[in-house]
C-alpha cells in the first residue's frame, strides 16, 4: 500500500462504489463534503485484488438518538458494502455502538464497540473472528478528538505489518492538537508512520482530513 500516495485529481472506481452504495466518502463529482474516495484509490489500489481484512468502525447509523449519526436518511453499512465491492477478495468487519444497525452479509460482519471505554474494545477484538490482524482499518466513528485517540491507542497493535490505519473527518480546530499528538505517537510507537492530510474541497473547509498511519516493521 503506497503510504506516499497523493489525492487523485479525476473521479475513480471508489468514488461511483461509495456513492453507488450511499457512503459519504466520495462523489464522482466532488458532490459531498468529503474526497475520501480519491485518496484512498491512489493508497489501495495496487491490493485491490488481495485476500485482505477491512475493519471500519462506524457503520453510519441512522438512528437520531446516536452522537454522530447519518440522519433519517443515512444508510447503515454503506462504506462496507462498498469496501467489499472494490476489495473483491477481502473480508471486511465493521463495528458500532448503536446494536440496532448491526448485521452480517457475505464477507461482511459486524460488532457492538464503544470506542470510548478501552474495556469495550478490548471485548471487541476478543471475538474469534478478529483475533487476527488487519490490513486496513478505517476509524469513522466519533468524530472526537478524545474518541479517535481511546480507539487508536487501544487499536494500533491490530494492524499487519504493511498495513494502514486511517482516522477520518478530522476537525480543522483539532489540528495542532493532532500535531501534537502525532509527535508523542512517533516516539511511542516507533515502528509506525504517521501522515496528517489536509485535502482540498472548495465547499468543506472543515473536516476533510484525515489521519494515515503505517506499521513499518
Amino acid at each position: 500500500m503506497n503510504f506516499e500516495a497523493i489525492v487523485g485529481q479525476h473521479p475513480c472506481d471508489l468514488c461511483f462504489i461509495m456513492n453507488f452504495h450511499g457512503s459519504d466518502k466520495g462523489h464522482p463529482e466532488n458532490e459531498c463534503n468529503h474526497t475520501y474516495t480519491r485518496m484512498y484509490n491512489e493508497l489501495f489500489k495496487g491490493v485491490r485484488n488481495d485476500p485482505l481484512r477491512v475493519f471500519e468502525l462506524g457503520l453510519g447509523t441512522n438512528n437520531t438518538d446516536v452522537p454522530s449519526n447519518m440522519g433519517v436518511n443515512g444508510k447503515p453499512g454503506a462504506s462496507l458494502r462498498g469496501w467489499r465491492q472494490y476489495f473483491q477478495n477481502a473480508q471486511v468487519f465493521g463495528a458500532d455502538i448503536d446494536k440496532r444497525i448491526l448485521f452480517k452479509e457475505n464477507r461482511i460482519e459486524t460488532f457492538y464497540c464503544d470506542q470510548n471505554n478501552p474495556e469495550a474494545i478490548r471485548a471487541l477484538w476478543d471475538n474469534d473472528v478478529l483475533h487476527d490482524n488487519f490490513d486496513i482499518i478505517i476509524e469513522d466513528g466519533l468524530h472526537i478528538f478524545d474518541s479517535n485517540v481511546c480507539f487508536f491507542e487501544n487499536s494500533w497493535h491490530k494492524l499487519n505489518v504493511g498495513g494502514i490505519y486511517i482516522i477520518e473527518d478530522i476537525m480543522h480546530y483539532t489540528l495542532d492538537q493532532w500535531r501534537n499528538k502525532i509527535k508523542d505517537w512517533s516516539l511511542k510507537y516507533e515502528n509506525y508512520s504517521f501522515r496528517l492530510s489536509v485535502l482540498p474541497h472548495e465547499r468543506n473547509p472543515h473536516d476533510n482530513t484525515i489521519l494515515i498511519v503505517q506499521r513499518r516493521y
